[in-house]
């Protein structure tokens, strides 16, 4: 019990230090779900692009963030000021390490 405490505060103080996490894709069915599991905050559509925030706080001032662009889906933790073009970023970031 105490490595997996130890493993879930390193996590954190990992995505505190880094400011999030990298983007990673995810299919529909869990945009979907992550859409319906609360309210969606800063929900926005425009273009190809919709985006919105799970309005539960991972740590410090970080949530979880996930993007449609076009067809594909994507996830990540930001802090809850990001933009779009902040998120989009983090896309672009995930798929030239890919």
């Amino acid at each position: 019990m105490t490595s997996q405490i130890n493993s879930i505060q390193n996590r954190y103080e990992l995505m505190r230090k880094n400011n999030g996490e990298p983007a990673k894709q995810i299919n529909s069915d869990q945009f979907e779900f992550l859409l319906c599991v609360l309210p969606p905050a800063n929900w926005t559509h425009s273009d190809n692009i919709e985006s919105f925030m799970v309005d539960e706080c991972q740590t410090a001032n970080l949530y979880t963030w996930v993007v449609r662009v076009n067809s594909e889906y994507w996830e990540m933790i930001a802090p809850k000021n990001s933009t779009v073009k902040d998120l989009l970023e983090k896309i672009e970031a995930a798929t030239q390490t890919a």
